[in-house]
């Protein structure tokens, strides 16, 4: 144990935050069932050209893909499910888990009693055949109709009852994108405490189990919208690693690789997931227990 420094040992085993977060699934495509509750819509409404569909993946997922077109005064792709009742009591934003083309998509949002043409909207990027987990918090959704933004209407996230995404980034060509789940994340009871299952440092026992300890803090933190301090625990976690005589050269190597790519991003969470894939490859690289 004197090989891990203080400083991680405290960052790791102290509460993340005294206002816990839960978080509830509003959209998954396990089922093929999943899919009938959804619908295109793209600019041929408007006379545009652009063409789009879905489907579910082998895996479970939605993948909607197509050609977007600026012709005819186009520009624009959409799905969106059909109107139902959500329980998003205290909802403070939205996680979504997508993997993409590279291209910035909206998360679209429809509230009760709202017109067909409008949205509360929130753009979130993509990394070119990488899954990344976005959130975004409810204050970052902008009211909008046919493109115009109202930005002085605040969404209510209990009245939503329809979501979607949109590509409309004037870029024309094919487009890809895959949705794994979409969650709400809302406050829970100020009583319940983030981290109560803590991992005292008095029990923890080489690399293996300070991994799984910071992967444990690291998650929950990333799925709060904070991808940067996810990302500085599983980066001290992998300089620490390497100062540890338990661990193989094969892991090490992964560890600067992985350590050495991060230092090429600004992006939070991609640093976070550099990161996360190689404590995950380091984990099956140590020998077992």
């Amino acid at each position: 144990m004197n090989w891990i420094p203080t400083i991680i040992l405290t960052m790791l085993t102290i509460s993340v935050n005294s206002n816990p977060l839960r978080s509830q699934t509003i959209a998954s495509f396990e089922n093929p069932s999943d899919l009938r509750n959804w619908g295109v819509v793209n600019d041929r409404v408007m006379g545009g050209i652009s063409t789009s569909r879905f489907e579910q993946t082998d895996d479970g997922n939605l993948l909607f893909q197509g050609v977007l077109s600026l012709e005819n005064n186009g520009g624009f792709v959409s799905i969106r499910s059909r109107p139902d009742s959500f329980d998003l009591q205290n909802v403070e934003g939205f996680n979504i888990k997508a993997r993409g083309d590279g291209r910035t998509y909206y998360l679209d949002l429809r509230v009760n009693g709202q017109r067909t043409s409008g949205s509360f909207r929130a753009a979130f990027p993509t990394e070119k055949n990488i899954w990344t987990e976005t959130f975004l918090p409810a204050s970052e959704f902008v009211r909008q109709s046919f493109g115009r933004p109202f930005s002085d209407i605040p969404l209510n996230p209990s009245d939503v009852n329809s979501i979607g995404f949109t590509l409309s980034d004037k870029n024309p060509g094919p487009f890809k994108l895959e949705i794994e789940y979409v969650r709400a994340t809302s406050s829970t009871s100020p009583d319940s405490t983030v981290g109560s299952s803590r991992t005292p440092v008095s029990q923890m026992e080489g690399p293996r189990a300070l991994i799984e300890l910071a992967i444990s803090r690291g998650v929950p933190i990333f799925n709060q919208g904070n991808p940067d301090a996810c990302a500085a625990i599983y980066e001290i976690t992998c300089r620490s690693l390497l100062e540890s005589i338990a661990v193989p050269e094969s892991a090490r190597t992964a560890l600067l690789r992985a350590l050495n790519k991060s230092i090429l991003t600004t992006s939070g969470t991609r640093k976070a997931w550099i990161l996360r894939y190689a404590l995950d490859e380091v984990l099956e690289l140590l020998p077992e227990r």
